[in-house]
């Protein structure tokens, strides 16, 4: 089912002549500080012959993996993702528990992919300014390495937004959030 939103990303992809790729690439830790793993994705936004490649972070919930079987709930590997719901079971039961039975697809928990929607809606749509400002309008420490790293990361990320598209354009591309 296609949200408003997601429709709304769609369509400034195409009215902006861009094509958006998404593809998994593995499961990890990927913000600093994480203390769970989440599904991590390459990102590809292509605009005629401007290319911008990025790693997109999908949030823990869309990234879990799992068997329940009444309150346990058996963590899947990645690999298997593109296992049939028969093939988990066996793996489950043969793997982590013997007596695991058969598994209804509803027992089985699967990764959702980010939409176009969840990875525009996440960019920087605004310059960051100073390391200064920034630290001061998040609540960072000025004196912090992280801090440092994020503003980093951060600008480097409005940079691109800015090769992308055009101030009017990222003006809608804030409509759609």
């Amino acid at each position: 089912m296609k949200t408003n939103y997601e429709k709304q990303a769609k369509d400034f992809l195409e009215k902006t002549g861009c094509k958006m790729t998404i593809t998994y690439k593995e499961n990890r830790k990927y913000f600093h500080g994480d203390k769970e793993t989440r599904d991590v994705y390459d990102v590809k936004i292509e605009r005629g012959k401007r290319v911008w490649k990025f790693e997109f972070g999908n949030s823990i919930k869309d990234s879990e993996f799992v068997a329940v079987y009444g309150k346990s709930r058996y963590k899947i590997p990645s690999e298997m993702r593109t296992k049939s719901n028969e093939e988990i079971a066996w793996y489950v039961k043969q793997n982590l528990q013997y007596n695991f039975g058969t598994v209804k697809a509803d027992h089985i928990i699967r990764p959702v992919a980010p939409s176009e929607y969840d990875v525009l809606s996440c960019l920087t749509k605004y310059d960051p300014g100073s390391f200064e400002d920034f630290c001061r309008e998040y609540g960072y420490d000025s004196d912090s390495k992280t801090a440092d790293r994020v503003y980093a990361d951060v600008k480097e990320e409005w940079l691109n937004v800015c090769r992308i598209w055009v101030d009017f354009e990222i003006e809608e591309l804030c409509e759609i959030q």
